[in-house]
């Protein structure tokens, strides 16, 4: 059933943090695009054609091509309002701690790693972003990509996809490359209760 997709898609991104579900822009026989979600199963038909059409290196590098297109956009925008005299740019008040810097030439990078691992705001838009972006450079990576079938690593990816700090991210990824083995509730739902990393 892969022709449904053949030489129809025209745009295609991860639509969540988890990454898994993904939209599809389509143009149908009238020139009308189309917007349709699949979530990523490997047991359903419709996500083996459109995989079969659009590999998940792709989905990686052209959802990472939107947000850069949005991040930019958003700058623009955010200079353009700052720009403005009678906006006011002060810190909110009573606030403890400085902003965890991201994109920094001035701050030293370790610091800024140790900030986004420790310190951690899931309610910061620009962080979020952040991690996002992290889930989608583990999932490019070549052992991840080329990783074998076996429960042990679709449980790694769908723990990476729901993580929801660094943390926990890179504790996935060590599934991958250190060993690492997750402990998952014995009830129906997706539930891990450890991450078990070997002692050297």
């Amino acid at each position: 059933m892969s022709y449904v997709w053949e030489n129809k898609i025209t745009d295609y991104y991860y639509t969540n943090p988890e990454l898994d579900t993904v939209a599809v822009l389509w143009t149908d026989e009238e020139d009308v695009t189309r917007e349709h979600y699949i979530k990523i199963d490997e047991t359903d038909e419709q996500w083996r054609d459109f995989i079969t059409e659009v590999p998940y290196e792709y989905i990686n590098a052209r959802t990472e091509a939107r947000h850069d297109d949005h991040r930019e956009l958003f700058k623009l925008a955010f200079r353009n309002y700052a720009a403005r005299p009678d906006v006011n740019l002060l810190p909110a008040p009573g606030e403890d701690e400085p902003p965890i810097v991201v994109d920094s030439d001035k701050v030293p990078l370790h610091r800024t790693i140790f900030d986004f691992m420790t310190r951690f705001d899931n309610t910061d838009a620009e962080l979020k972003e952040e991690l996002f972006k992290l889930k989608l450079k583990i999932f490019e990576e070549e052992t991840v990509k080329n990783s074998k079938s076996a429960d042990k690593f679709k449980n790694a990816k769908t723990f990476i996809r729901k993580a929801e700090n660094p943390i926990d991210v890179l504790l996935g990824y060590m599934v991958f490359t250190a060993g690492a083995e997750l402990e998952i509730a014995e009830t129906e739902k997706f539930e891990v209760l450890g991450v078990h990393l070997p002692t050297k």
